[in-house]
């Protein structure tokens, strides 16, 4: 909506930083910021940050525009997030590459990190693990969490990079250590596997217990396993139960399937096996090999 300017004397809301009727520069002020064009990039970027936490995308957009018209590393890397993901603009993936770039070029390790990833899946670029390797490794050298999983995971399984499971290892756990839960249950299935890692299955139960906190399925599902089996931790079926439920609930194909057996057989819980269709049908849907053998056997 725009509000007519009898030379400017009235602002409009359309366009962030001038009036869209005199092209007048507009004084706005929010979150302690003077909003004009005198606005160094420092502070321009962190205004199209609570821009972009407000939901207000096309201000956030212009103001990451004008920070990095002005070189600044933070706000680039913002407007290349803009076109991957189209907040504010048309999305353009080899734009957003473009923009990394350039961040990336300046030591910036979320533009590292992020270029590293269009590289690694091929997003507005050629696929080429081996440039992903190199600015992931940027990215981690700078202590980026995400980064170190993710070049974990390029260590593992060989990905632009010679495989080595002690490098995996490593980079798993840094990143387990800052809290991201996929690096977290990385860590614990080394620890479990001796993979990198001398085989210890305490470690293995408590590197899956933290990011079973933070309800990664996977890591659900193996603690599930650890309290079906014993491993790690002192054996315990109703608690076992309780892990495959959680992490059934969520979607996760092996836990359906392992919920249903353990509905079935009174496993931690009662015996059921209607219940225990359903959840094979769940994972049996999603080619799960031993649900559908299971479903196949208890229709018969």
């Amino acid at each position: 909506m725009s509000w007519i300017c009898p030379m400017c004397s009235t602002a409009n809301d359309d366009k962030l930083f001038h009036c869209m009727v005199c092209d007048a520069e507009k004084q706005i002020l929010t979150y302690g910021f003077d909003i004009s064009d005198d606005m160094d990039a420092e502070k321009r970027w962190k205004y199209g940050l609570s821009a972009l936490a407000e939901g207000r995308k096309e201000d956030a957009f212009e103001s990451f525009m004008f920070g990095a018209a002005q070189g600044y590393a933070p706000a680039e890397n913002e407007v290349g997030s803009c076109f991957y993901s189209g907040k504010g603009v048309e999305r353009d993936l080899k734009q957003a590459v473009e923009y990394f770039s350039i961040s990336a070029a300046k030591g910036w390790a979320k533009a590292q990190y992020n270029l590293a990833c269009c590289y690694f899946y091929g997003n507005g670029t050629e696929q080429n693990t081996r440039m992903a390797v190199q600015y992931f490794t940027m990215a981690a050298e700078q202590g980026h969490a995400k980064a170190k999983y993710l070049l974990g995971t390029c260590y593992y399984y060989g990905k632009g990079v010679e495989q080595d499971n002690i490098q995996a290892f490593m980079y798993f756990s840094q990143a387990a250590d800052q809290g991201v839960p996929q690096a977290q249950f990385n860590t614990g299935f080394c620890y479990e596997n001796g993979f990198g890692v001398k085989r210890d299955f305490t470690k293995a139960f408590r590197y899956y217990s933290l990011a079973s906190m933070q309800n990664d399925c996977p890591a659900l599902n193996a603690m599930g396993n650890c309290y079906f089996f014993g491993t790690g931790t002192k054996k315990n079926e109703e608690n076992a139960v309780i892990f495959y439920r959680k992490a059934a609930d969520l979607g996760f194909t092996p836990a359906e399937y392992n919920y249903g057996f353990c509905c079935e057989n009174g496993i931690g819980t009662a015996k059921d096996k209607e219940a225990a269709k359903r959840w094979y049908r769940r994972a049996a849907d999603k080619k799960h090999t031993g649900a559908i053998n299971a479903l196949d056997r208890l229709l018969r």
